[in-house]
């Protein structure tokens, strides 16, 4: 894969696909999120905050007088870390309302001198996206952007997971036809600054060798509740541990799982 910052990385986990390994039905209910929904998150580097990240949800019309949803996820280094690398990444999903396929899929990042700008469109039909940086690229029936993923999940119940299930993961992402597999580790309580959450953990399994040691060096945690909402990712690198954490809301369609 071409070279991927850390906030890539989380976009992956955070703003990314989770899609069983099944056939997408035509529609989806959605009991997890609406349109307004915003969700902001802080990036941690041991002690120091070095980034904030953003997501936000929202209707947008088409031309035949139906609506989709459109969101926008911006990562950016802040504080001190910005003046080791200043980082300004957006990536942006219009999706189908129904059944949370792709539609068209933006990727721009800005990352110290270095500029990247790529739009991918989807044609489920046929199996294959077209980008302005690669043409035309044959991919697997039902495959998503990292954005337009986060949203089926939460549309999809975990009740029935059970320690160690795995959920095989395909999106197409950086260019690439992009697999992994993430595990279901159980459930924990997770403190955050908003509050203490019941969530459900899981464990990709990451590529070692480049930015982590291990292959269980990543984990992240979603709410144990009717939203899904993404709330924590950890990394243990070569380079320190690094943690991104859910610290404001809005516009959220369910009560958040707390723990009194």
């Amino acid at each position: 894969m071409k070279t991927i910052s850390i906030y890539s990385i989380i976009a992956i986990v955070f703003f990314s696909s989770f899609m069983l390994s099944k056939d997408q039905v035509s529609v989806i209910p959605n009991t997890a999120y609406i349109a307004g929904e915003n969700l902001k998150y802080i990036l941690y580097y041991g002690f120091i905050d070095g980034g904030k990240a953003e997501i936000n949800l929202r209707h947008i019309p088409t031309n035949d007088g139906k609506t989709i949803f459109h969101a926008k996820a911006e990562a950016k280094t802040i504080g001190v870390a910005r003046m080791f690398i200043a980082i300004d990444d957006v990536y942006e999903s219009y999706f189908n309302e129904q059944n949370c396929k792709p539609v068209k899929a933006i990727r721009n990042i800005k990352e110290n001198d270095y500029t990247y700008y790529d739009e991918v469109h989807y044609d489920h039909v046929n199996n294959k996206v077209t980008s302005k940086k690669n043409g035309v690229v044959r991919v697997p029936a039902n495959i998503y952007d990292v954005i337009s993923s986060l949203y089926y999940l939460r549309r999809t119940k975990f009740n029935n997971l059970k320690m160690n299930d795995t959920i095989t993961v395909m999106t197409y992402f950086a260019d690439e036809i992009f697999p992994y597999r993430i595990i279901f580790k159980g459930r924990e309580t997770v403190t955050t600054k908003i509050g203490k959450i019941k969530a459900l953990k899981f464990q990709p399994i990451v590529e070692t060798g480049r930015v982590f040691k291990e292959q269980d060096d990543m984990r992240f945690w979603i709410s144990d509740d009717a939203n899904y909402l993404p709330l924590r990712v950890e990394f243990d690198m070569f380079v320190g541990s690094i943690k991104c954490d859910l610290i404001e809301y809005k516009n959220i369609k369910n009560p958040i799982a707390f723990v009194k």
